[in-house]
């Protein structure tokens, strides 16, 4: 198993995208189920006071390091990650990979318009790739949902993308984990929305200097109020460093 490093009680693996992308591979041709999250800093933060999510997230076969702020928290707890694995480059490096493959993908998530957008887009790029379903996010009752999870079954996809946003992506996931039995089901949060060309993302160089929740903020002001965990993480990393050192 891969190195994992403790950020606020949330076990983060310590992998490259390539190792990440080679376990995916791996995984899905064990045929077993696997949950793979990629938690930032709004997500450890929940942790605290959700043991749920947190107890999902420390289960996971892979929890990666997505925002930058869990890459700077793990230099400040001087156990830095050896890269961040942003969730939407791990989706499309599987995606490349279940093109390469001939891997079924099903994504799950974002409004009806949005997620087949996404699918289409996908598909233009990797002409081979194989989406075997697709189903928008905005199922509210307890019959959708099993509608839902009988379509995915129906599909038998390699890999599922639930694209939902946290907490609601993860804990959707684990509670069908081992019914679906779908070999890799990865959580992408907005992922589906860049990939369609519904929100833009940040230019590389933004990417490279952790700029990119600053591009985010210009696209969606709403999101404010979210953007303060990124310094109340810190902080409290900060805090929990200190601790250790008494």
């Amino acid at each position: 198993m891969p190195d994992k490093i403790d950020i606020l009680g949330v076990k983060i693996d310590d992998l490259t995208m390539p190792e990440a992308v080679a376990k995916v591979d791996e995984y899905v041709q064990s045929f077993q189920p696997h949950l793979i999250v990629t938690p930032n800093p709004e997500i450890i933060i929940s942790t605290k006071t959700d043991q749920e999510i947190k107890d999902i997230v420390n289960s996971a076969a892979l929890a990666l390091p997505d925002g930058v702020g869990v890459v700077l928290a793990g230099k400040l707890l001087n156990t830095p990650f050896q890269s961040r694995v942003p969730g939407i480059d791990l989706m499309e490096n599987t995606v490349r990979l279940a093109a390469e493959k001939s891997y079924g993908i099903y994504l799950l998530g974002a409004s009806p318009a949005v997620v087949q957008i996404a699918a289409k887009k996908l598909q233009g790029q990797y002409p081979q790739l194989r989406v075997v379903g697709t189903m928008h996010g905005y199922f509210k009752t307890e019959e959708e949902e099993q509608e839902v999870i009988a379509d995915i079954l129906e599909a038998k996809p390699d890999i599922l993308y639930i694209g939902m946003g946290s907490p609601r992506q993860e804990k959707l996931a684990a509670k069908y984990l081992q019914k679906l039995l779908v070999p890799v089901i990865i959580c992408v949060g907005g992922s589906f929305d860049v990939i369609s060309g519904y929100l833009k993302r940040a230019p590389k160089w933004m990417q490279k200097t952790g700029l990119e929740w600053l591009f985010r903020f210009f696209q969606q002001p709403s999101r404010w109020r979210r953007m303060l965990a990124l310094p109340w993480f810190l902080w409290l990393v900060f805090n929990s460093r200190k601790g250790d050192q008494k």
